[in-house]
């Protein structure tokens, strides 16, 4: 075996070793960069729920103004064991109760799509480990089929393939 061929395979080894090692590098980082991002995607989950919370607290602390103030209104008044007055102070139960609801569904579809995005991040993660596997073994594949030389046209010149004719007539016309 000639120096010439020896450097060669000896290249081709270092560059196989290279391939192997970025893919797993890429791998690697891709699996960290995801991990990352779903720790992001809880924290902003746990932020929403704590708005959430906040925000319940502020109705059920508005509701308890607004009966304190009809309750206030009836009493001056001396309507309090009125029809009106505890009508009213329902309503504002039953208004607080309905905003509440709505908000449990908002952070339970907040929820779902953190959850849903996370599943999403692990595909992309999966698919992008799979393009690298592939891309790897890609260029596996041309170590293994190296490009073929013309041997009268010096050496590593590629061999080039004969015109194809494109202008086929197949039939009818002149």
């Amino acid at each position: 075996m000639t120096f010439a061929a020896v450097a060669a395979t000896t290249a081709g080894q270092i560059l196989i070793g290279a391939t192997v090692l970025s893919t797993a590098s890429s791998i690697y980082s891709g699996e960290k960069s995801r991990n990352a991002q779903k720790k992001a995607n809880k924290k902003q989950e746990r932020q929403a729920r704590l708005a959430s919370s906040r925000d319940a607290m502020a109705q059920v602390r508005q509701a308890r103004i607004a009966q304190a103030q009809i309750m206030q209104g009836a009493s001056t008044q001396g309507t309090l064991n009125s029809s009106g007055a505890q009508g009213g102070y329902g309503a504002v139960g039953s208004l607080t109760s309905g905003n509440m609801q709505f908000l449990n569904q908002v952070d339970s579809m907040n929820s779902q799509i953190g959850n849903l995005m996370q599943r999403s991040q692990r595909y992309a993660g999966q698919a992008s480990n799979y393009n690298a596997l592939a891309n790897l073994s890609m260029q596996g594949m041309s170590f293994m089929n190296p490009t073929p030389v013309n041997p009268a046209g010096g050496g590593g010149t590629p061999a080039t393939l004969p015109p194809t004719n494109t202008n086929v007539n197949y039939g009818g016309g002149k």
